[in-house]
């Protein structure tokens, strides 16, 4: 059977057989996602080239960017060496004439014959008084009209790429799957909505993204793509907080909650009114019949984790388990040593759980989980790993949410009784992006700091790091301790920056020749990385060569000076986040961003703006504004939303919108059984939830 061929659905066959893809380019197409004929036509464009203003070749300015239509005139192949060759085409469009121009494409010989029409775009340069265009994007024309036009002679597509997929060749590919479904791209949004939003239909508004007529109707097709987008993660967080409601029964959590009292008389220090307020949501919802199912968010050094131990022992003085997952070995190592001691002192029995221990370890950590000899656990995505037994768990801490998947979330609450969840972050999300991804949680913000964090942000140009090292040197000898950040790991022959472990060696070489020094990073095995950051802790080392291993939860009192080199590499909540590493011990900190050139004049004026405010969600506004939602959160996790369309910030009305009426349409109907809901309910049955990986959520 020729699968390609396949009537039932075109959308939902493999992009493999879409004319000019084949088993060899897909494998370059799964890289950006594109698995099916429906991923190539939702693959929208970044941005487009307007080339439907046709000019005369002898109004074509030099200098200028133009798109000409003519017949070609003449061509001349030329051999410039035996691996580098020049094909010129000289075309006229009776006004006078301009030369074409490529290198090392002697195949396009075969295109460029006497008498072919083209249409062709691209800067117009004089050489030798004649007016030519260096590899021009071009087109023949006036064999399939006007509106076969794909490369030149329009409003053109500029699509994200992967090595080894061109931009010709991209449209080539989208164009063939859009001629492939015509007729087939079926509504999936109700007819009233599109109605009251003005909104166009679907297979219209995918043709208008792909090959607008204008950029009128672009705006109107991404107007109804965008919330397209938004409204069916709705949809599915709204059905997932219906299921939780309806669903297992939550750990019975009752007053008085004395080990939670306990542990907080034994603080060396008073929970700040943020901390109380905040406990105080947290106890309201374990004693109700709905239970905890919340987003905690509070900016570095808010005081998070003394609130998800608070947390943690409701349940346990219930009778219940906890855990606290982590996304690091380092993190849930550091977390061990610093709770364990304190819930021992209350008789709460805890364990550490994380992928490096040996099986024999394992195994018996596992068993006293299953037996309740274990009233909390600490660990890494080791707690979800099949295996794992809760003999009750009452209650689930994620740390640093966007690190997990939805999906991985969901696998902690099998079980007869679905644990209370409490999800906590400290990249600061604006509202309207918290709603949007975390909908299916309540919000708790602790927006007080315990005592006031001083840490200067000073952007060096990389001329004056002879100057840095030397301030740098002389605070160390006064006692202080410095992290040295790279984004590498190792050299990289593909780009050109600095690494961590080749730094490290210089460093101890020429600049600290004299003090001790250490290296930390990713690859490194739990029991290296752990030393470092002990002898690091305890003052064996006055400077640490890092990379973002640091960025979590890493916490060193001593610490006050963190160089970053290449920080234009980062987003602004990630290097929030690492400014959070020093200045925690009550010595004011000094973050230096070590610019080079290559940040360029913009990447220097978002750093500015960063080192302008220490306020984690003003920061994290102007990294969403700047870069998009897509990838804010870093790493691409399966079965959780990543936005390619929708800004929450910029689009709040449509995502406000989204919200609302996802809401009432299953408020109205539930199983979305109704006719006039046919359309919504088949995408999302069939296609959405089951490629969020989250339809048995609940």
């Amino acid at each position: 059977m020729d699968r390609g061929n396949t009537r039932e659905n075109p959308l939902r066959t493999s992009s493999q057989y879409v004319k000019g893809v084949g088993p060899a380019r897909q494998k370059l197409l799964s890289r950006l996602g594109i698995s099916t004929v429906e991923d190539l036509v939702m693959h929208v464009p970044r941005g487009y080239f307007d080339r439907s203003d046709l000019v005369p070749i002898a109004a074509a300015a030099p200098g200028k960017t133009a798109t000409v239509r003519g017949e070609v005139i003449a061509v001349h192949p030329r051999r410039l060496g035996p691996r580098r060759s020049m094909l010129t085409a000289a075309i006229d469009d009776g006004t006078g004439a301009l030369r074409l121009v490529f290198f090392n494409q002697p195949y396009l010989e075969r295109a460029f014959r006497t008498g072919t029409r083209v249409i062709a775009s691209g800067e117009v340069r004089l050489y030798r008084g004649e007016k030519q265009i260096t590899a021009p994007e071009w087109e023949r024309t006036g064999e399939g009209g006007e509106d076969d036009l794909i490369h030149a002679g329009r409003i053109v597509p500029v699509y994200p790429l992967t090595a080894g997929i061109s931009q010709r060749m991209m449209r080539r590919i989208v164009r063939e799957a859009l001629d492939r479904c015509e007729g087939a791209i079926e509504e999936n949004l109700p007819r009233h909505l599109l109605d009251e939003l003005g909104l166009p239909g679907r297979e219209e508004a995918i043709r208008q993204v792909h090959y607008p007529d204008d950029m009128v109707r672009h705006h109107e097709a991404m107007r109804r793509m965008k919330f397209e987008e938004v409204f069916f993660l709705h949809l599915l967080i709204h059905e997932r907080r219906m299921k939780i409601r309806s669903g297992a029964p939550r750990p019975a959590v009752a007053p008085p909650h004395i080990l939670t009292e306990r542990y907080i008389e034994g603080l060396p220090f008073t929970l700040t009114a943020a901390q109380r307020r905040v406990l105080g949501e947290i106890t309201a919802d374990v004693e109700s019949p709905e239970g905890l199912a919340r987003l905690l968010q509070g900016d570095v050094g808010s005081g998070k984790t003394v609130v998800a131990v608070a947390s943690m022992l409701l349940a346990v003085g219930a009778g219940y388990q906890a855990a606290l997952m982590v996304p690091t070995e380092i993190l849930a190592h550091q977390h061990a040593q610093r709770i364990g001691p304190a819930l021992e002192a209350i008789g709460v029995r805890s364990a550490l759980l994380i992928g490096s221990m040996s099986a024999a370890e394992k195994e018996r950590i596992h068993a006293l989980i299953a037996d309740g000899a274990v009233d909390v656990v600490v660990g890494t995505h080791t707690l979800i790993q099949e295996g794992i037994r809760f003999r009750q768990l009452g209650l689930a801490v994620i740390d640093e949410q966007h690190r997990f998947g939805v999906r991985q979330r969901a696998e902690l609450g099998r079980g007869d009784v679905l644990p209370h969840f409490l999800v906590m972050t400290a990249t600061p999300i604006p509202r309207s992006l918290a709603q949007t991804v975390y909908g299916d949680l309540e919000l708790s913000m602790i927006d007080e700091l315990p005592a006031p964090r001083r840490v200067r942000t000073e952007l060096v140009p990389e001329s004056r790091i002879d100057e840095v090292y030397r301030e740098v040197r002389r605070r160390l000898g006064g006692g202080a301790q410095a992290f040295i950040l790279y984004p590498l790991v190792e050299e990289s022959e593909r780009i050109d920056l600095k690494s961590a472990t080749a730094e490290f060696e210089r460093l101890g070489r020429e600049v600290f020749p004299d003090m001790p020094i250490g290296l930390l990073h990713g690859r490194m095995t739990f029991e290296e990385k752990a030393r470092a950051v002990d002898l690091f802790r305890e003052g064996a080392i006055r400077a640490l060569v890092t990379t973002t291993v640091i960025e979590v939860g890493v916490d060193i009192p001593g610490a006050s000076i963190l160089l970053i080199n290449h920080p234009e590499r980062f987003g602004l909540a990630q290097l929030h986040q690492l400014r959070g590493r020093v200045g925690r011990g009550g010595n004011e900190g000094i973050c230096y961003l070590l610019i080079g050139d290559e940040a360029g004049a913009q990447g220097e004026e978002r750093l500015r703006m960063f080192a302008g405010t220490d306020d984690g969600f003003r920061v994290a506004e102007i990294d969403l504004r700047l870069r998009g939602p897509g990838e804010i959160w870093g790493t691409r996790q399966s079965g959780y939303p990543t936005f390619r369309l929708v800004n929450p910030l910029a689009d709040r009305e449509l995502v406000e919108r989204s919200w609302e009426e996802s809401a009432r349409l299953l408020e109205n109907d539930p199983l979305l059984g109704s006719p006039a809901n046919e359309v919504v309910r088949r995408y999302y049955r069939e296609y959405y939830a089951p490629r969020m990986a989250v339809a048995d959520i609940g």
